[in-house]
């Protein structure tokens, strides 16, 4: 599947940077960042368990709320950063505009491509032990858990991060280039340990995020990587869900 050239009325290329977005921001970015891993899920752990002394951090609903408290507190301190300390809209600055590259059949059939892809091309190399994201997802519930905030949160969070706030920060500072490559790296990084001991799922995961950062450069929109992550994401997991109730069916 190729991707369509662009037409001559639409810049595939964003204009010249117009904001004050520094290194700085990127470092103060990354420092409540890290602080919100290592302290949050701690916290709320020990609160958490106060009510339920039974928790388990292996409890996949407890991973998923998990995930979805740290994305909220991260999305919402980049809105602060970007209203508050920069004054700036914060859908012009994510670049939620509307896309006039793409059309959205492409788009939901690139994010299934994509998905399909790295099912057959991951079972050429199995790990040699499952990761650590398959032996949460051990149950139905666990997967209807998981489908439901990967499909319904996850991308939106995460496009927002990525290639919202962070394409953005780096396009400005030192170029497309730049910024399609890190945001790819950091997107492979943030699943990193959900695919520890599969090092070929991080690279595809890699791959998958250099498109969507691609496709966000080309479109100059937000919308267009959305969708496709969301099609993504809705086909690795109904196909993980057909996968792991056929298995139970013939038990």
């Amino acid at each position: 599947m190729s991707f369509p050239l662009p037409d001559s009325e639409f810049r595939t290329d964003e204009p010249a940077p117009q904001s004050t977005w520094r290194i700085v921001d990127l470092i103060v970015f990354a420092v409540f960042s890290l602080l919100t891993v290592l302290f949050l899920p701690l916290t709320v752990l020990r609160v958490w368990h106060i009510f339920n002394p039974q928790l388990r951090v292996t409890d996949l609903t407890a991973v998923v709320i998990l995930q979805g408290l740290m994305d909220s507190v991260l999305i919402g301190f980049i809105a602060f950063l970007i209203k508050v300390v920069h004054r700036q809209s914060f859908v012009e600055t994510i670049h939620w505009f509307r896309n006039h590259q793409f059309s959205t059949g492409f788009l939901i059939s690139l994010g299934a491509t994509l998905a399909i892809s790295v099912l057959l091309v991951s079972s050429f190399f199995p790990p040699r032990e499952p990761p650590p994201i398959e032996r949460l997802l051990s149950s139905a519930t666990a997967v209807y858990v998981f489908a439901i905030f990967g499909i319904g949160a996850a991308p939106l969070f995460e496009e927002i991060m990525f290639r919202g706030f962070l394409f953005k920060v780096l396009f400005d500072i030192w170029g497309p280039g730049t910024a399609v490559s890190l945001t790819a790296i950091l997107f492979a990084l943030l699943h990193l340990l959900q695919l520890w001991g599969s090092w070929g799922g991080v690279i595809l995961i890699f791959i998958v995020g250099y498109v969507l950062s691609f496709v966000r450069l080309r479109s100059n929109s937000l919308i267009p990587s959305f969708i496709i992550h969301t099609a993504y994401n809705t086909m690795l997991f109904g196909v993980f869900a057909l996968s792991t109730f056929v298995q139970k069916g013939l038990r």
